[in-house]
């Protein structure tokens, strides 16, 4: 149920990102972008996590939505959690640096469908990660 509502919220706050990032802000999406490739060859899994949080905060300051990023703020803790209990088992890291990645890029790009698509496929990943655990 978490995911389903993740899903809608990942969606609708990538899109406006996508929209209402400054400048300085879509510089900073597109080193994310670049770092998350980066890890992806390396699977580097510190250097993930650091950058996933970056890119969480910073999408929802982009998205310049108060009530999404409060909402999210929430789902985030405990999905992190969970990430970090069980990567280990189960996880692609690499594919889940690449999913990111996209989402970055195309929040950099200013495409917010682009930004949507990109979301529901790292949300799909999320989906799939949580299902393999279970």
């Amino acid at each position: 149920r978490l995911l389903e509502v993740r899903r809608e919220l990942e969606r609708l706050m990538a899109r406006a990102a996508a929209e209402r990032a400054t400048e300085d802000e879509v510089r900073q999406f597109a080193e994310i972008a670049e770092g998350m490739r980066k890890t992806a060859r390396t699977a580097d899994d510190l250097t993930f996590m650091r950058l996933d949080h970056q890119l969480n905060a910073l999408i929802s300051s982009a998205a310049h939505n108060e009530f999404a990023s409060r909402s999210m703020g929430l789902m985030h803790g405990l999905s992190r959690r969970f990430w970090y209990h069980h990567y280990k088992e189960v996880a692609d890291l690499p594919l889940a640096a690449r999913l990111h990645a996209e989402v970055a890029e195309a929040i950099a790009a200013r495409d917010p469908q682009k930004a949507a698509d990109a979301s529901d496929r790292l949300v799909g990943y999320i989906e799939s990660f949580a299902r393999s655990t279970l």
